[in-house]
């Protein structure tokens, strides 16, 4: 495992005096959404399919420029860019419009690891990096809280970050995904002290979370259709298998806890609402 994962999952689990501290600075979550955040925007559904279609095309062609690569021809680059107009809003339908270039150029330059050649399952590799991204985590993190003209209270802010843990609950409990969510409602419930795990549980969480991440990658790799494609994904196992690819374990394994806690709950048939009230003070004092 890198150093790095090993620096940042070590305060993940709790093992470092600061930890705490940290977790109650977290609690600072931003209420007012910041003007250049994406997701104030609807949703890429709301678009008409010629306009999608044009935005992923003017894309495609920037990447190859960008790249200094030879752009493909016309057959082919509209091949590309029709399938990833049908494809797009099917699996990442929570995404804007003007996400996507944001999401091909990060993807181009390496921030969301190495790539051989550009196809239809790397650009739609680019958009599912880009939404489990941190910047796009804070993003999500301001429109989920209740929008004000001005800095809601403290109990505001409680009941709302409530709410998202009870709603999150529910919806896990009704097979929904609580993807989008499941960073902040855990950076809450964990910071109030109800996330129960050991540090050696957290650490099998991150090895649930490798296992998660590595198995998603296997299955891409049945769905690509060129070896360069092939061999990139398997790199990806390889940074999921040394630790290097850091954000991507480290939100999964939160996720993965979240979900834990949430089972347990479930079963222990305790009346989660009460439980937060009961540790009202402590999120107010922090």
């Amino acid at each position: 495992m890198s150093n790095e994962l090993t620096k940042i999952v070590t305060a993940y689990a709790g093992c470092e005096q600061n930890h705490l501290q940290d977790r109650q600075q977290q609690l600072q979550i931003p209420f007012q959404v910041s003007a250049d955040n994406p997701l104030t925007v609807p949703a890429i559904r709301s678009h008409a399919d010629n306009d999608i279609f044009t935005v992923i095309l003017k894309g495609l062609a920037t990447s190859y420029t960008d790249l200094g690569w030879r752009q493909p021809d016309e057959k082919d680059k509209n091949y590309v860019a029709n399938k990833l107009a049908d494809s797009i809003p099917k699996k990442f339908p929570s995404i804007r419009l003007h996400e996507i270039p944001v999401a091909f150029a990060a993807g181009i330059r390496g921030r969301y690891g190495p790539f051989m050649g550009l196809s239809v399952v790397s650009f739609e590799n680019f958009i599912e990096a880009h939404l489990t991204s941190e910047t796009r985590e804070q993003f999500a993190k301001e429109v989920l809280m209740v929008p004000s003209g001005k800095e809601p209270d403290n109990e505001t802010k409680f009941n709302t970050a409530k709410y998202n843990a009870l709603k999150a609950f529910n919806d896990k409990k009704a097979g929904h995904d609580i993807s989008l969510i499941a960073l902040v409602v855990y950076t809450f419930l964990d910071a109030l002290k109800l996330i129960p795990f050991s540090a050696k549980d957290k650490w099998a969480f991150v090895d649930q979370a490798k296992e998660i991440l590595v198995n998603d990658f296997t299955f891409q790799i049945t769905k690509a259709l060129s070896k360069p494609e092939r061999d990139r994904l398997r790199r990806k196992i390889e940074s999921v298998n040394e630790g290097t690819a850091v954000q991507q374990i480290l939100n999964m394994s939160k996720r993965v806890a979240l979900c834990a806690y949430y089972d347990d709950v479930e079963i222990e048939e305790i009346n989660l609402e009460k439980l937060i009230d009961s540790k009202k003070e402590m999120f107010l004092d922090a």
